[in-house]
């Protein structure tokens, strides 16, 4: 499956039409997102397009070696734009409460994504949730509007595929994943760069955030839903942030026997942020949704306006509802 060349050419005429744009993507941004984003914004500059990239919470700290990722910012007092290109999001409500004023401020909006559960927002969507990643689909873009590939393009979309297919492992990818990112490697993109700086490069606090969210495990009765969490007192006691969790829901969901997992974190402000990892089993998309999130298949998040303690019980039930359905007794 691949993007509608009718949606791609309409995106396509829709950049060439306009010249102020502001590119948006979901909050807690992963490489995938901030990819996609940057590799559009750095070959729109270019074009002599006044872009502005949105991200509400910023650049995690691993993602910062990604060219271009001095463009971000978490808002902006531009009153209107021509267009608005809103990558790995979907639905309109994950950019974040802030930026999505900001977004709503453009004449036009272009839905690139994806997530199953995407297309219900944009005047033009690009969509493929045959897709392993959104960058994927942002290089057949560039090729509709018949922009090269630098090797800083080519590193943004690099990092995008290779983040969410888990270095290849995950059974998202397909023939034509390897065959752009072999391009993208043949245009500049250089994978053991690019690999060090995402997966071996945690910080100090980051990886001691691990031994706390492990020590926290607890497991369903029959083994098949298994959660963590890391409560906003360990953030503060160990100088971390929510971005240097990255990860660390595939340990809780690689436990032998896990069909999902689920990571909690408790914010500053009360809210609990959740990630939810599984097998292709369970759809974590669809059960992201019952609480106002969505993502993939099998990745996805939420957050929740409910104490930490409450916030497992209901998803932790939810999660065990799923899976009882597809595992009956």
């Amino acid at each position: 499956m691949s993007a509608s060349p009718k949606a791609l050419a309409e995106a396509a005429q829709a950049i060439r039409e306009s010249k102020t744009i502001v590119l948006a993507c979901h909050v807690n941004p992963d490489g995938d997102a901030l990819g996609s984003l940057l590799s559009l914004a750095l070959a729109l500059k270019p074009l002599g397009k006044e872009v502005t990239c949105l991200s509400e919470d910023g650049v995690p700290d691993i993602l910062r070696f990604l060219p271009g990722s001095d463009l971000i910012l978490r808002s902006t007092d531009i009153p209107s734009f021509d267009l608005a290109l809103v990558v790995d999001s979907g639905e309109l409500s994950r950019v974040g409460e802030q930026v999505r004023p900001m977004v709503s401020r453009a004449k036009r909006a272009v839905n690139i994504d994806h997530h199953v559960v995407a297309g219900t927002f944009g005047d033009v969507r690009v969509l493929d949730s045959g897709s392993a990643s959104t960058a994927e689909i942002i290089y057949d873009l560039l090729q509709t509007l018949q922009i090269p590939l630098t090797p800083e393009i080519a590193t943004c979309l690099f990092t995008g595929i290779i983040t969410d297919t888990g270095s290849f492992r995950f059974q998202n990818v397909k023939p034509g994943t390897l065959r752009v990112a072999a391009l993208l490697v043949e245009a500049g993109a250089s994978p053991p760069v690019i690999s060090e700086n995402v997966f071996e490069n945690k910080t100090f606090a980051g990886t001691r955030l691990l031994g706390h969210a492990l020590s926290s495990l607890s497991q369903s009765p029959d083994g098949r839903v298994v959660w963590a969490h890391i409560t906003a007192a360990d953030f503060r006691s160990l100088g971390a942030i929510d971005a240097e969790t990255e990860g660390v829901v595939n340990y809780v969901r690689g436990i032998r026997g896990a069909e999902v997992g689920l990571l909690f974190r408790e914010m500053d402000n009360g809210r609990i942020r959740v990630s939810l990892r599984s097998r292709e089993s369970v759809n974590v998309a669809e059960l992201a949704q019952e609480f106002g999130g969505g993502g993939h298949r099998m990745a996805s998040g939420c957050t929740l306006n409910v104490p930490l303690p409450e916030a497992e019980k209901v998803l932790v039930a939810a999660a065990q509802l799923s899976v009882s359905r597809l595992f009956p007794d």
